[in-house]
């Protein structure tokens, strides 16, 4: 008989500890369905959030093993297969307070979602009588952003929010807002883009969890880069974010290759940099990741053009001007 077990964070308020349970494998299970199994047959203390069971609502998502996920949208052979084993580990989508076991408070989070201005402000054009037509294509590039559900695996694997909420929002919240100010409907895109501007929209570590993570497909840091991209183009260029990006494509069309020696000094200013970095750059020489000859010539001159720059820059300046 094949035996599985499930090592689950548990948590009554006070008391953290992880519970073991073992049960015999059945093939056509989910991780939910098998989380039912537990609480039906061995502990009805076992407390999680389950609804639709449908890969809809959103409401059971748990981390498998350290990896957030739908448990009613994971089959459980998917699962032991992926990590070659059959014990796994869950506990509750992190980056969210725990209310119980498996169970998160999403509170904050609502609150913090709108700061999107979840809602279509339409253009004066459209009445009751005429509605708010738009085309396919219009509609097709806000359509994926519709099928966010509010599961809360973006959030619960960002880096940012792990480091520090304080200045960050969800990725889900940032998906929202971009899919209201990219609409064609939309009386201006750009209320909800200014919103975003002063809740992080520049400290995205752009570490593509929340892309890798959503169990819909959703881009939530392409949404980001696309309200970059549009506060730019509405001449939104001041501050250490739209600066660093303009040095960043300054050098990538120049050479091809970054020059992190002035890439600082760019994005936060001479004096600025030499006073808050200078700590960080005297470490570096000390552990010798970079020499004084090094920074000097990076700094007096430039990177050597890498081979094919010209095809470089067709690239950058055909695709990467914002629209």
């Amino acid at each position: 008989m094949r035996t599985i077990t499930f090592d689950i964070d548990r948590f009554d308020g006070n008391r953290a500890w992880t519970q073991s349970y073992s049960f015999e494998y059945a093939p056509g299970l989910t991780v939910l369905a098998s989380l039912f199994l537990i609480k039906e047959k061995q502990d009805a203390t076992l407390n999680f959030t389950a609804s639709c069971r449908s890969a809809i609502c959103g409401a059971c998502a748990i981390r498998v093993n350290g990896n957030s996920l739908l448990p009613c949208d994971t089959r459980l052979d998917d699962a032991l297969d992926q990590w070659k084993s059959d014990k796994l580990h869950l506990s509750p989508i992190g980056n969210f307070p725990v209310v119980s076991d498996l169970m998160v408070d999403w509170s904050d989070k609502i609150e913090r979602l709108r700061r999107a201005k979840p809602g279509l402000h339409a253009r004066k054009e459209f009445t009751a009588e005429t509605g708010c037509r738009q085309s396919p294509a219009e509609l097709a590039l806000i359509i994926n952003q519709w099928d966010c559900i509010l599961c809360g695996c973006c959030a619960s694997e960002c880096n940012k929010l792990s480091d520090d909420s304080k200045d960050f929002l969800e990725p889900f919240v940032f998906t929202h807002a971009s899919r209201y100010a990219h609409d064609s409907r939309s009386a201006d895109g750009m209320l909800h883009v200014k919103d975003m501007l002063s809740n992080g929209l520049w400290k995205c570590l752009h570490c593509m969890e929340c892309v890798s993570k959503c169990p819909k497909g959703i881009k939530p840091a392409g949404d980001i880069a696309a309200m970059r991209a549009m506060a730019v183009a509405h001449g939104n260029t001041d501050g250490p974010g739209p600066r660093h990006a303009a040095a960043f494509r300054t050098d990538l069309e120049n050479t091809g290759r970054l020059n992190e020696v002035k890439l600082v000094p760019r994005t936060e200013g001479m004096v600025q940099a030499a006073t808050e970095r200078m700590g960080f750059t005297l470490r570096m020489l000390e552990r010798g990741k970079m020499s004084v000859t090094e920074v000097t010539e990076l700094y007096l001159t430039d990177n050597k053009p890498i081979e094919g720059i010209e095809g470089l820059r067709k690239i950058i300046r055909s695709e990467g001007t914002p629209k």
